[in-house]
């Protein structure tokens, strides 16, 4: 896959995604994606993306004001 910023090429690794619910912070950890080479773009394909919508949603009504969740706890 070539990276649409740049044109470098995109490798499969790992990211962390950061979620501001106004009332909570949310961070994954270890997130599947594919990163570029060249310029650091990273893209998440559609599978990631719904398990991290599935993720964010848990902690939406949580009392925490930081969370903190390791996608591959929370994937599965």
């Amino acid at each position: 896959m070539t990276c649409i910023f740049c044109g470098g090429s995109m490798t499969e690794g790992t990211t962390k995604d950061f979620t501001d619910l106004d009332t909570c912070m949310v961070i994954v950890k270890d997130v599947p994606c594919l990163k570029c080479d060249q310029c650091g773009e990273k893209v998440f394909v559609g599978h990631v993306v719904r398990a991290l919508e599935k993720i964010i949603d848990s902690v939406r009504d949580s009392l925490m004001e930081v969370a903190i969740i390791n996608y591959s706890d929370k994937a599965a």
